[in-house]
């Protein structure tokens, strides 16, 4: 089957946007392949790749990929895809993205289907995921940050799907709860007040909504702000410190290198390659 639509690697991988610009949070785009093609990586990438099937069918790390199916290609991992042989054509949207840490509860599977889902959320996680091609492919910096948060949007929705919605919702409100609240003492204690539960049953619920203990979460949550302020502000490493909950500019610059591999300094210089 002749493709619809051709796409090469300068597309994708824009070498003068890569020299200018070396960090991405996430990148995407839709196919219609046909028969002949595949892509191997036996290393795989350092970034996550999810994809979506729309239409045909493909295989992924020889499983079979049909429409509605998700499959999610943790960093390094082997990369073998390609269009179904038997059935000749494959429609699907992908996107690479550099996971926040408080992304990774999220992220516990390798495919999923949604067919069984009701006919209005499939289209909903559809129209999502192409907003995220669509902002991803600008090159500025806030439709990047809302590619990425609409991303989120989508892993949070299939969340749902995977468990109970009762537990998404309380994850839904702690989540914007935290973010709102990043500067202030967020120990389990206070969080438990908040949501009117004794700290117990608090660190129960939220381990089976995030998989992860409270304070490891709210700090993935301050590192991740951190990052993105040092990126796109002016202010000053302690400023950030300050305004990410932590007290300690010294804490703050051992915590961060631990959670990025980098010091803060790094990211603050990398702040004028970021798209406008």
């Amino acid at each position: 089957m002749k493709n619809k639509m051709k796409f090469t690697r300068e597309v994708i991988f824009d070498p003068e946007y890569v020299k200018t610009h070396p960090y991405r949070s996430v990148w995407a785009s839709e196919y219609r392949m046909g028969t002949d093609y595949r892509i191997v990586r036996d290393s795989g990438l350092d970034n996550h790749l999810i994809i979506l099937t729309v239409s045909g069918a493909g295989i992924a790390n020889g499983t079979e990929l049909e429409p509605f199916s998700f499959y999610l290609f943790r960093p390094h991992m082997r990369h073998d895809y390609r269009t179904a042989p038997d059935i000749g054509s494959w429609h699907f949207l992908w996107a690479h993205f550099h996971a926040p840490a408080n992304w990774f509860p999220y992220l516990d599977w390798k495919t999923f289907s949604i067919q069984s889902a009701p006919t209005s959320e499939r289209r909903r996680i559809i129209a999502l995921f192409r907003e995220v091609i669509l902002n991803s492919s600008t090159g500025y910096g806030y439709d990047e940050a809302l590619a990425m948060n609409l991303l989120e949007n989508i892993l949070l929705r299939l969340a749902k799907i995977r468990t109970t919605g009762d537990d998404l919702d309380f994850g839904e409100d702690v989540r914007t709860y935290i973010l709102e609240h990043l500067a202030e003492n967020l120990t389990v204690s206070t969080l438990a007040t908040a949501f009117h539960l004794s700290t117990s049953r608090f660190a129960h619920r939220f381990r089976d909504a995030f998989g992860t203990p409270p304070q490891a979460y709210v700090e993935g949550c301050r590192i991740e702000m951190a990052r993105r302020l040092l990126l796109t502000t002016e202010m000053s490493v302690k400023e950030v410190a300050l305004t990410c909950g932590f007290n300690d500019p010294l804490y703050f610059t051992k915590r961060f290198s631990h959670a990025t591999g980098s010091a803060p300094s790094y990211w603050r210089g990398a702040r004028g390659n970021r798209p406008g």
